[in-house]
Protein backbone atom coordinates (compact mmCIF):
# COMPACT_ATOMS: atom_id res chain seq x y z
CA UNK A 1 0.00 0.00 0.00
CA UNK A 2 1.64 3.60 -0.69
CA UNK A 3 1.83 5.54 1.96
CA UNK A 4 2.47 9.62 1.63
CA UNK A 5 3.26 12.05 3.70
CA UNK A 6 2.35 16.10 4.11
CA UNK A 7 3.98 18.51 6.01
CA UNK A 8 3.00 22.25 6.60
CA UNK A 9 5.96 24.73 7.42
CA UNK A 10 4.39 28.63 8.52
CA UNK A 11 7.15 31.20 7.99
CA UNK A 12 6.02 33.59 11.10
CA UNK A 13 7.36 36.98 10.79
CA UNK A 14 5.13 39.47 11.38
CA UNK A 15 7.28 43.07 10.76
CA UNK A 16 10.58 41.32 10.55
CA UNK A 17 9.59 40.04 6.94
CA UNK A 18 9.63 43.17 5.73
CA UNK A 19 12.14 45.40 8.02
CA UNK A 20 13.94 46.15 5.21
CA UNK A 21 11.05 48.07 3.13
CA UNK A 22 8.21 48.17 5.60
CA UNK A 23 5.00 50.21 4.43
CA UNK A 24 2.14 51.58 5.55
CA UNK A 25 0.42 48.60 4.22
CA UNK A 26 2.01 46.15 5.59
CA UNK A 27 1.85 47.82 8.91
CA UNK A 28 -1.84 48.07 8.28
CA UNK A 29 -2.20 44.19 7.79
CA UNK A 30 0.16 43.23 10.56
CA UNK A 31 -1.91 45.34 13.42
CA UNK A 32 -5.36 44.33 12.11
CA UNK A 33 -4.96 40.67 10.65
CA UNK A 34 -1.60 38.87 11.47
CA UNK A 35 -2.38 37.79 15.29
CA UNK A 36 -5.73 36.84 14.59
CA UNK A 37 -4.97 34.80 11.36
CA UNK A 38 -2.53 32.87 13.29
CA UNK A 39 -5.55 31.89 15.90
CA UNK A 40 -7.75 31.06 13.36
CA UNK A 41 -4.84 28.82 11.62
CA UNK A 42 -4.54 27.20 15.54
CA UNK A 43 -8.14 26.43 15.64
CA UNK A 44 -7.98 24.91 12.09
CA UNK A 45 -5.02 22.75 13.62
CA UNK A 46 -6.43 21.53 16.93
CA UNK A 47 -9.97 20.85 14.79
CA UNK A 48 -8.18 18.16 12.92
CA UNK A 49 -5.37 17.29 15.19
CA UNK A 50 -2.83 18.72 12.41
CA UNK A 51 0.83 19.10 13.73
CA UNK A 52 2.80 21.76 11.78
CA UNK A 53 6.42 23.40 11.33
CA UNK A 54 6.13 26.63 12.61
CA UNK A 55 9.60 28.53 11.88
CA UNK A 56 9.62 31.48 14.06
CA UNK A 57 11.82 34.79 13.15
CA UNK A 58 13.60 34.53 16.94
CA UNK A 59 13.80 38.46 17.14
CA UNK A 60 9.80 38.54 18.02
CA UNK A 61 10.74 36.98 21.45
CA UNK A 62 13.43 39.52 22.30
CA UNK A 63 12.12 42.97 23.42
CA UNK A 64 15.69 44.56 22.85
CA UNK A 65 15.20 44.16 18.85
CA UNK A 66 12.52 45.89 18.53
CA UNK A 67 13.68 48.96 20.68
CA UNK A 68 15.12 50.09 17.22
CA UNK A 69 12.78 49.63 14.64
CA UNK A 70 10.20 51.23 13.50
CA UNK A 71 6.70 52.15 14.75
CA UNK A 72 4.72 50.08 17.52
CA UNK A 73 6.89 47.86 18.92
CA UNK A 74 3.59 44.86 18.49
CA UNK A 75 5.09 45.05 15.13
CA UNK A 76 8.39 43.53 15.87
CA UNK A 77 7.35 42.02 19.77
CA UNK A 78 4.90 39.13 19.85
CA UNK A 79 5.52 36.78 22.79
CA UNK A 80 2.08 36.49 23.08
CA UNK A 81 1.17 35.46 19.66
CA UNK A 82 4.45 32.59 19.98
CA UNK A 83 3.06 31.51 23.50
CA UNK A 84 -0.60 31.13 22.05
CA UNK A 85 1.53 28.34 19.48
CA UNK A 86 2.98 26.71 22.44
CA UNK A 87 -0.33 26.33 24.54
CA UNK A 88 -2.53 24.69 21.74
CA UNK A 89 -4.20 21.56 22.05
CA UNK A 90 -1.47 19.75 18.95
CA UNK A 91 1.98 20.04 19.82
CA UNK A 92 3.76 21.50 17.19
CA UNK A 93 7.62 21.93 15.80
CA UNK A 94 8.97 25.58 16.49
CA UNK A 95 11.54 26.05 13.81
CA UNK A 96 13.46 29.08 13.10
CA UNK A 97 13.05 31.58 10.70
CA UNK A 98 16.45 33.33 11.48
CA UNK A 99 17.36 35.87 14.10
CA UNK A 100 16.32 38.79 12.63
CA UNK A 101 15.00 37.78 8.67
CA UNK A 102 18.36 38.47 7.49
CA UNK A 103 19.24 37.07 4.10
CA UNK A 104 22.29 34.32 4.03
CA UNK A 105 22.77 34.70 0.67
CA UNK A 106 23.90 38.61 0.86
CA UNK A 107 25.58 38.31 4.72
CA UNK A 108 29.25 37.26 5.29
CA UNK A 109 29.71 33.99 6.84
CA UNK A 110 30.46 35.63 10.13
CA UNK A 111 27.18 37.57 10.25
CA UNK A 112 25.29 34.22 9.24
CA UNK A 113 26.86 32.75 12.50
CA UNK A 114 25.98 35.06 14.42
CA UNK A 115 22.39 35.30 13.25
CA UNK A 116 22.41 31.48 14.19
CA UNK A 117 23.84 32.16 17.32
CA UNK A 118 21.38 34.69 18.39
CA UNK A 119 18.18 32.45 17.18
CA UNK A 120 20.31 29.94 19.18
CA UNK A 121 20.09 31.56 21.83
CA UNK A 122 16.50 32.89 21.74
CA UNK A 123 14.99 29.23 21.74
CA UNK A 124 17.09 27.93 24.24
CA UNK A 125 16.34 31.06 26.61
CA UNK A 126 12.22 30.14 25.79
CA UNK A 127 13.01 26.31 26.47
CA UNK A 128 12.25 25.63 23.03
CA UNK A 129 14.18 23.27 20.44
CA UNK A 130 15.74 24.24 17.87
CA UNK A 131 15.49 21.45 14.86
CA UNK A 132 13.99 23.11 11.75
CA UNK A 133 15.37 25.99 9.85
CA UNK A 134 13.41 27.99 7.37
CA UNK A 135 15.82 30.16 5.36
CA UNK A 136 14.11 33.94 4.95
CA UNK A 137 13.22 34.52 1.49
CA UNK A 138 14.31 31.03 1.28
CA UNK A 139 17.50 32.26 -0.32
CA UNK A 140 19.23 28.96 0.92
CA UNK A 141 23.07 29.75 0.99
CA UNK A 142 26.02 28.19 3.50
CA UNK A 143 24.25 25.29 4.75
CA UNK A 144 26.87 23.64 6.14
CA UNK A 145 26.64 26.08 9.34
CA UNK A 146 23.41 24.54 10.39
CA UNK A 147 24.40 21.36 11.62
CA UNK A 148 27.17 23.30 13.70
CA UNK A 149 24.23 25.34 15.77
CA UNK A 150 21.99 21.77 16.05
CA UNK A 151 20.01 22.41 13.16
CA UNK A 152 18.61 19.10 11.54
CA UNK A 153 16.58 19.85 9.05
CA UNK A 154 15.70 22.59 6.67
CA UNK A 155 13.63 23.89 4.00
CA UNK A 156 15.27 24.07 0.59
CA UNK A 157 14.30 25.76 -2.49
CA UNK A 158 10.91 24.63 -4.43
CA UNK A 159 11.36 21.79 -6.40
CA UNK A 160 9.00 23.24 -9.36
CA UNK A 161 8.77 23.97 -12.89
CA UNK A 162 8.45 27.77 -12.63
CA UNK A 163 11.21 28.04 -10.39
CA UNK A 164 13.69 26.54 -13.03
CA UNK A 165 12.62 29.03 -15.38
CA UNK A 166 12.93 31.95 -12.44
CA UNK A 167 16.75 30.73 -11.51
CA UNK A 168 17.55 31.33 -15.37
CA UNK A 169 15.63 33.90 -16.63
CA UNK A 170 13.87 36.16 -13.54
CA UNK A 171 11.29 38.37 -16.17
CA UNK A 172 10.35 34.89 -17.81
CA UNK A 173 10.17 33.72 -14.10
CA UNK A 174 7.68 35.85 -12.81
CA UNK A 175 5.48 35.04 -15.84
CA UNK A 176 5.70 31.22 -15.45
CA UNK A 177 4.95 31.21 -11.95
CA UNK A 178 1.73 33.44 -12.50
CA UNK A 179 1.03 30.27 -14.99
CA UNK A 180 1.28 28.26 -12.68
CA UNK A 181 -1.08 29.75 -9.92
CA UNK A 182 -3.33 29.82 -12.52
CA UNK A 183 -3.66 26.30 -13.82
CA UNK A 184 -4.48 23.15 -12.30
CA UNK A 185 -0.96 21.77 -13.03
CA UNK A 186 0.30 19.35 -10.21
CA UNK A 187 2.34 20.47 -8.34
CA UNK A 188 5.86 18.68 -7.47
CA UNK A 189 6.16 16.07 -4.63
CA UNK A 190 9.97 15.87 -2.72
CA UNK A 191 11.78 13.20 -1.21
CA UNK A 192 14.02 14.23 1.99
CA UNK A 193 17.86 14.32 0.87
CA UNK A 194 19.77 13.33 3.91
CA UNK A 195 23.30 14.35 4.45
CA UNK A 196 25.63 13.06 7.88
CA UNK A 197 24.18 15.43 9.91
CA UNK A 198 21.53 17.58 8.06
CA UNK A 199 18.24 16.98 5.80
CA UNK A 200 17.12 19.32 3.23
CA UNK A 201 12.79 19.16 2.58
CA UNK A 202 12.29 21.11 -0.12
CA UNK A 203 9.23 23.43 -0.92
CA UNK A 204 6.35 21.85 -3.03
CA UNK A 205 3.63 24.73 -3.55
CA UNK A 206 3.50 27.93 -1.41
CA UNK A 207 -0.37 28.87 -0.83
CA UNK A 208 -0.57 31.78 -2.56
CA UNK A 209 -3.12 34.73 -1.27
CA UNK A 210 -0.86 38.46 -2.33
CA UNK A 211 -2.13 41.10 -2.98
CA UNK A 212 -2.56 41.67 -7.03
CA UNK A 213 -2.12 38.72 -7.66
CA UNK A 214 -4.81 36.56 -5.85
CA UNK A 215 -7.39 37.68 -8.24
CA UNK A 216 -5.94 36.16 -10.97
CA UNK A 217 -5.96 32.54 -9.22
CA UNK A 218 -9.09 30.46 -9.10
CA UNK A 219 -10.46 28.88 -5.47
CA UNK A 220 -11.12 25.89 -7.54
CA UNK A 221 -8.03 25.48 -9.29
CA UNK A 222 -5.72 26.37 -6.38
CA UNK A 223 -7.85 23.35 -4.45
CA UNK A 224 -7.33 21.03 -7.10
CA UNK A 225 -3.58 22.12 -7.14
CA UNK A 226 -3.78 20.79 -3.30
CA UNK A 227 -5.53 17.92 -4.25
CA UNK A 228 -3.03 16.65 -6.55
CA UNK A 229 -0.58 17.24 -4.77
CA UNK A 230 -2.08 14.85 -1.57
CA UNK A 231 -2.90 12.34 -4.36
CA UNK A 232 0.84 12.72 -5.73
CA UNK A 233 2.70 12.07 -2.46
CA UNK A 234 0.45 8.95 -1.86
CA UNK A 235 1.10 7.50 -5.52
CA UNK A 236 4.76 8.14 -5.41
CA UNK A 237 5.40 7.28 -1.47
CA UNK A 238 6.55 10.82 -1.33
CA UNK A 239 6.35 14.07 0.43
CA UNK A 240 3.95 17.66 -0.21
CA UNK A 241 5.53 20.38 1.56
CA UNK A 242 2.92 23.08 1.69
CA UNK A 243 4.32 26.55 3.02
CA UNK A 244 3.07 30.19 3.55
CA UNK A 245 2.81 32.92 6.04
CA UNK A 246 0.18 34.45 7.33
CA UNK A 247 0.41 37.24 5.60
CA UNK A 248 -0.83 34.95 2.74
CA UNK A 249 -4.19 35.40 4.27
CA UNK A 250 -4.59 38.98 4.60
CA UNK A 251 -6.67 39.10 1.19
CA UNK A 252 -9.52 36.87 0.89
CA UNK A 253 -9.31 36.23 4.24
CA UNK A 254 -12.56 33.66 4.08
CA UNK A 255 -11.92 32.39 0.48
CA UNK A 256 -8.17 31.66 1.48
CA UNK A 257 -9.30 30.03 4.90
CA UNK A 258 -12.67 27.90 3.31
CA UNK A 259 -9.77 26.32 0.60
CA UNK A 260 -7.41 25.29 3.21
CA UNK A 261 -9.87 23.90 5.99
CA UNK A 262 -11.00 21.50 2.60
CA UNK A 263 -7.42 20.80 2.10
CA UNK A 264 -6.69 20.37 6.13
CA UNK A 265 -10.27 17.82 5.86
CA UNK A 266 -9.03 15.84 2.87
CA UNK A 267 -5.58 15.28 4.27
CA UNK A 268 -7.33 14.30 7.80
CA UNK A 269 -9.43 11.66 5.73
CA UNK A 270 -6.70 10.39 3.70
CA UNK A 271 -4.80 10.07 7.10
CA UNK A 272 -7.49 8.42 8.85
CA UNK A 273 -7.34 5.49 5.87
CA UNK A 274 -4.17 5.05 6.48
CA UNK A 275 -2.78 6.34 3.15
CA UNK A 276 -1.10 9.54 4.71
CA UNK A 277 1.37 10.24 7.60
CA UNK A 278 1.37 13.80 8.21
CA UNK A 279 4.34 14.82 9.41
CA UNK A 280 6.47 18.29 11.34
CA UNK A 281 9.46 19.35 9.52
CA UNK A 282 11.58 18.23 12.74
CA UNK A 283 9.88 14.08 12.42
CA UNK A 284 11.91 13.77 9.30
CA UNK A 285 15.18 14.56 11.19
Amino acid sequence: MHIGKLTISIDLELGWGNWDNISSYHVKNIKENERAIVKRLLLIFNRYEIKVTWAIVAALLDVKSSENMPGEQSLWYAPEVIQGILSSRVRHDMGSHGGRHRYFDEMSEQQCIEDLQFATYIHKKNGLALNSFVYPRNKVSRTYLLAHHGIRIYRGQNKAWHETIRNRNVHLGRVANMLDKMMPIAPDVVTPEYSEKLCNLPGSMLFFGRKGVRKFVNSKVMFSKLEKGLNSAISENAVFHLWFHPSNFWHDTEQQFEILERFIAKASEYSSLGKLEIKTMAEFA
